[in-house]
Formats: C-alpha cells, sequence, structure tokens
C-alpha cells in the first residue's frame, strides 16, 4: 500500500506526457479474462474525467499505478447484476458522490488502491442493497468521509486498509434520516 501512495505522490507532482479520458478508455476496452469489459491502464497515461460501468455486465479496470483525475466526476456502478472490480488505480479529485460510487444492487471489489483529495461524500461510497469488498487501500485527506455505507447495504466487508486523515471519519455509517 506504501507503494500506491509513493506513486500517487509521483503522480501528482510529475506532469503526464498524454492524458485520456477515462470514459473513452472504458468504451474501447473489450471483454478478457472472464469480464464484459477489461480496461487495463497504462501508468504512463493520465486518465481524467468517470465513467459509469455497464449496468448488469461485469467490468474491470485495472490501474497498474496510474493517475485519474476524476476531475469532479466518479467511477459509477449501479443495478442489479452489475459487478466492477477496480485495483491497482491513484483516483483524486472525486466529485459529490466520492471517487467509487457502488448503488442500486451493484456488487464491487476495490482492492489495492489510493484515494486521496476526492471531494464530496466520501472516497468510496456503498449505497442502497449493493455490496462490496474494500481491502488493501490506502485513503487518506479526502475531504469528508474516507469509507461511507448507506444502511441498506448488502455485505460489506472492510478489510486491510490504510485510512486516516479524513475529515468526517475513516468510516461512516449512514441511516435515513
Amino acid at each position: 500500500m506504501k507503494y500506491l501512495a509513493l506513486v500517487l505522490v509521483l503522480a501528482l507532482l510529475t506532469p503526464a506526457v498524454w492524458a485520456k479520458p477515462l470514459r473513452q478508455a472504458y468504451e474501447e476496452a473489450g471483454p478478457g479474462e472472464g469480464y464484459d469489459k477489461l480496461l487495463v491502464l497504462d501508468p504512463n497515461i493520465k486518465y481524467t474525467g468517470g465513467c459509469g460501468v455497464l449496468i448488469g455486465k461485469t467490468s474491470c479496470i485495472r490501474g497498474n499505478g496510474a493517475l485519474i483525475d476524476l476531475d469532479g466526476e466518479n467511477v459509477q456502478a449501479g443495478g442489479s447484476g452489475t459487478q466492477l472490480t477496480i485495483s491497482g488505480c491513484c483516483l483524486v479529485n472525486g466529485g459529490y458522490f466520492g471517487a467509487v460510487n457502488v448503488q442500486d444492487g451493484a456488487n464491487a471489489v476495490i482492492n489495492g488502491n489510493t484515494f486521496c483529495k476526492n471531494n464530496g461524500l466520501a472516497a468510496i461510497r456503498v449505497w442502497e442493497y449493493s455490496t462490496a469488498t474494500i481491502k488493501n487501500n490506502v485513503i487518506w485527506g479526502n475531504t469528508t468521509y474516507g469509507i461511507a455505507k448507506h444502511e441498506y447495504t448488502g455485505t460489506l466487508q472492510i478489510l486491510y486498509n490504510d485510512a486516516d486523515n479524513n475529515p468526517g471519519g475513516n468510516y461512516m455509517y449512514f441511516c435515513p434520516g
């Protein structure tokens, strides 16, 4: 996990030679390794903006240490049967719904990423009937919470994360008001 934090610092200090919209990279990705969409990122490219994964499909975003500057957007997984696996990414500048937003019955595995400087509710948001495994991530210095979950969230496993310096709290359980 410390390696990903170092990659993030270096990525923020070193201007990328090339930038590509994450949405475009996702749309160009084909199937692979049992996923309907397998997106393998190039660590030499800075990815910008967010993307929504295909509803009812399996998608994998393998970062290889690549920087994703969400520029106020997020990676969105929603809908029954939707599966998102995201690993090895450095995600910064997520919007109101954070960097990764899992909702409406989707399932996610969020493993080995770095989340820093994400705005809004939380770096990782798991909402309404969704399930997630969140492990081996560095979740540091986000505007509000590190991980937020809704009262009606399904199974949520939070394992071996390094979460700190999130002013609202590192982990937050929300119930309807």
